[in-house]
């Protein structure tokens, strides 16, 4: 028997698990991203081309549970960081603590998601008793 369905238009569908998957990740990149926002702390960088931070100083720093971006000193408002001036290029980015953060709050999304989804079931449950 025919399906109704085009074979590209088969082959253009995900996984439920892969769909789950893209899903989470996103979200974990989305909470890194905002983690920017919370609030600053300080952080201890090198930057041998600017004066007085040759051998090292302490800049403004952001990102949570670890700080992945920080004041550059030449460049951005000083005492700030945040995410947005990286587009610029006014604040320096630090890629590994920034993918450990994105897998961090995609776990977190993954256990919320399945506590959440393991409580609906439960209710659903007691609901038809």
């Amino acid at each position: 028997m025919e399906s109704d369905v085009r074979p590209e238009a088969r082959r253009a569908r995900l996984p439920g698990r892969t769909l789950e998957a893209l899903l989470h990740l996103g979200a974990g990149v989305g909470l890194t991203l905002s983690s920017t926002f919370v609030g600053q702390r300080s952080a201890y960088a090198r930057y041998p081309d600017i004066m007085g931070c040759e051998e090292g100083c302490t800049v403004a720093a952001t990102g949570w549970p670890l700080v992945f971006v920080r004041d550059y000193l030449g460049m951005s408002v000083i005492n700030s960081a945040d995410i947005l001036e990286v587009w610029f290029a006014a604040d320096r980015f630090d890629r590994g603590p920034f993918v450990l953060n994105a897998a961090v709050w995609t776990m977190v999304s993954w256990a919320a998601s399945s506590v959440l989804l393991r409580a609906a079931r439960g209710v659903r449950r007691r609901g038809d008793r």
